[in-house]
């Protein structure tokens, strides 16, 4: 059987921290490919004129401090979008505030990953983005 390949959307304005992603998603043996916006008033265009099934992501990755539009705004605009409505959305943010995670995970958010500091934690996030893509590919 064939592993699936994933479209994972990331709004990310590190670039570091997009490519610690991309190492973590090989370290899980997962198969993807990367559309990556590093801007919230560039995410929330991007969500907003999408209108063709095949440009809906699998998955998006969102940091919630953007240049523009914060994670939040870009978050809502996916929810208005009736093609991004039911996009699982990952949140990848440093607050560790529980006010700030309680605030987005209140917009159906399917995780809170915080970003670790040490390179060894930040691989194991490619584990736990497996695990969420399985769930949600086994609900469709």
């Amino acid at each position: 059987m064939s592993t699936p390949h994933y479209r994972i959307l990331v709004v990310e304005d590190n670039p570091n921290d997009v490519e610690l992603l991309r190492m973590a998603l090989h370290e899980a043996d997962v198969d993807f490919e990367f559309t990556v916006i590093d801007d919230g008033g560039e995410a929330l265009a991007f969500v907003e004129k999408q209108s063709r099934p095949e440009s809906r992501p699998d998955l998006a990755i969102l940091d919630l401090n953007l240049p523009r539009r914060d994670g939040v705004e870009v978050l809502n605009g996916m929810r208005a979008n009736p093609l991004f409505s039911d996009v699982p959305v990952a949140v990848f943010s440093s607050s560790s505030l529980p006010r700030e995670r309680a605030r987005v995970e209140a917009l159906h958010i399917r995780r809170y990953i915080q970003k670790p500091t040490d390179l060894d934690e930040f691989l194991k996030i490619g584990g736990a983005v497996k695990e969420l893509l399985s769930e949600t590919s086994e609900s469709h």
